[in-house]
């Protein structure tokens, strides 16, 4: 694999698992203290993201940062980050619900 082939598969899963998380580059950008164009640019590959970067949006996206490194036929093979997204999802469903419910009732 190139380090082109490995910046597209970074960017690739960050996009993947911020589809996922059901935000737009707007909201993970704002969530990771990015701005949209370097997130764009993370996205299509054609910019490196820092250790601290890769942190930032792997915290922003609930996954461990060695996930966003993993290529298809890895991932293929780890069920358990899919069930983590899922549970992170409703997860914060429920907590929506939640706090919607108590400022109509409150």
């Amino acid at each position: 694999m190139t380090s082109d082939e490995l910046r597209a598969v970074v960017g690739g899963n960050i996009k993947t698992y911020r589809v996922m998380n059901n935000l737009s580059q707007m909201a993970l950008a704002e969530k990771a203290n990015l701005s949209v164009g370097y997130l764009h640019f993370l996205e299509t590959g054609e910019k490196w993201g820092t250790p601290e970067t890769i942190v930032k949006l792997a915290k922003s996206l609930n996954v461990k940062p060695f996930q966003f490194f993993m290529h298809d036929e890895a991932k293929s093979d780890s069920i358990s980050s899919d069930l983590i997204l899922l549970s992170n999802a409703l997860k914060q469903n429920i907590d929506e619900t939640i706090s919607d419910l108590l400022k109509k009732y409150n």
